[in-house]
């Protein structure tokens, strides 16, 4: 199995040769593992997943490399950690065109002291994740614009109307499942109006729905029907649900010649049954 490592540098910004001061560049470290360990543990398994130091290098630009490894010896560290990585490599890049993800979302105070380096003592931040894979780096540009981000989505956040709330049920399509600052999430489009929020489980149904289905691809696009309570924003729309029941639906086949044979006006033709119900036929 491949061993899967990451190494990421820090470097002036004033260049290469520029002095780093020790609590930026280790605060730096720090805080890029620590999201990159989040992103990884949108995985089934990947909390478990930890990093061995393998190199650290005290010049400037300064340089750590560290291997991925389990705590659970019965967890298999390589494909959880590489599609985090690239998951990472991907959130991250959209968070400088302006889309912040759930898991980037959860983590937003520890994002924005990574980014806020970047505008002061740290020029450049690189992620060297794969081989195979473009590196991630943070300049000013990447990082101003990845704190802007940050700072729409807790405005959009604080635009939810928690006044306004009820106890009731919806049926939805999931589009995809990830985490709501840290919690099991469903993200998924209503059937009635097609817009998307999220489903935040509780511990309990967490707990029941996790053995039985795989958080990384199973519930993709199923069909759900949910029990809790409902949040609206200040335009009536839901905006999230605190889920404590939750379903599949599965629609059952429907035999159409049965269903053509099937007699459900009583031998009347459809005139005489609207005559009858409209009362027409007393007249």
């Amino acid at each position: 199995m491949a061993t899967e490592r990451v190494t990421i540098t820090v470097e002036s910004n004033i260049g290469e040769d520029g002095p780093l001061t020790v609590m930026d560049t280790l605060d730096q470290f720090k805080d890029a593992f620590e999201l990159l360990s989040a992103a990884i543990a949108q995985e089934a398994g990947g909390e478990n997943v930890r990093w061995r130091l393998e190199r650290l290098s005290k010049n400037s630009p300064a340089t750590v490399t560290a291997v991925a490894y389990s705590a659970d010896p019965d967890v298999t560290v390589s494909p959880m950690v590489h599609r985090g990585k690239m998951r990472f490599s991907r959130d991250m890049e959209a968070l400088r065109q302006g889309d912040v993800s759930p898991w980037l979302r959860s983590k937003a105070q520890v994002a924005k002291k990574m980014l806020a380096r970047n505008l002061n003592g740290i020029g450049k931040t690189t992620f060297s994740l794969d081989d195979e894979e473009p590196i991630t780096v943070l300049v000013e540009k990447s990082a101003r614009a990845g704190l802007k981000a940050l700072q729409r989505a807790e405005i959009n956040a604080d635009s939810e109307d928690r006044s306004r709330s009820e106890y009731g049920s919806i049926d939805a399509n999931v589009s995809r499942t990830d985490t709501w600052f840290g919690r099991p999430a469903l993200y998924v489009v209503e059937r009635l109006t097609g817009r998307q929020f999220h489903i935040v489980l509780s511990e309990e149904l967490a707990a029941r729905a996790g053995p039985s289905h795989s958080w990384t691809d199973a519930w993709s696009e199923k069909r759900i029907r949910v029990k809790g309570r409902i949040y609206y924003d200040k335009e009536g729309s839901i905006s999230r649900v605190s889920a404590v029941e939750m379903e599949d639906v599965n629609p059952v086949p429907v035999d159409l010649q049965s269903l053509r044979k099937a007699d459900i006006l009583g031998g009347k033709s459809p005139v005489e049954h609207l005559n009858d119900l409209w009362g027409y036929a007393d007249d």
